[in-house]
């Protein structure tokens, strides 16, 4: 197994980062932002510039993640609004990338 450019590596590793940050600050408030270390080390380690079909499924993930993201965050503020914003965004933008980076890659 090839760990440098493994998508589906990647959007596991970011997945299980958005988990553990959202955990982390939930118990720590802004010490748990440490929880995305592990999504900087596998961009580090896995990242490799992407062909021209790999940028493009990049891009619908991102895209699809950011309509999602949208909707989570509208429903913290109506629903949780003693709920930090940022610990929200960083996290659930983690796990909606993840899943959906999987999704889209493990189908392709």
């Amino acid at each position: 197994m090839n760990i440098r450019g493994n998508r589906i590596l990647f959007f596991s590793m970011e997945l299980l980062s958005g988990i553990i940050t959202f955990a982390a600050t939930l118990l720590y408030g802004d010490t748990g932002l440490l929880g995305m270390a592990l999504f900087f080390i596998a961009m580090f380690l896995i990242h490799r510039m992407p062909d021209e079909r790999e940028l493009t499924l990049i891009y619908k993930a991102t895209a699809l993640e950011t309509s999602i993201l949208g909707a989570i965050m509208a429903i913290i503020y109506l629903k949780f609004p003693a709920y930090n914003w940022f610990h929200g965004f960083i996290s659930f933008g983690l796990i909606t990338r993840g899943l959906i980076g999987l999704f889209i890659f493990t189908k392709e």
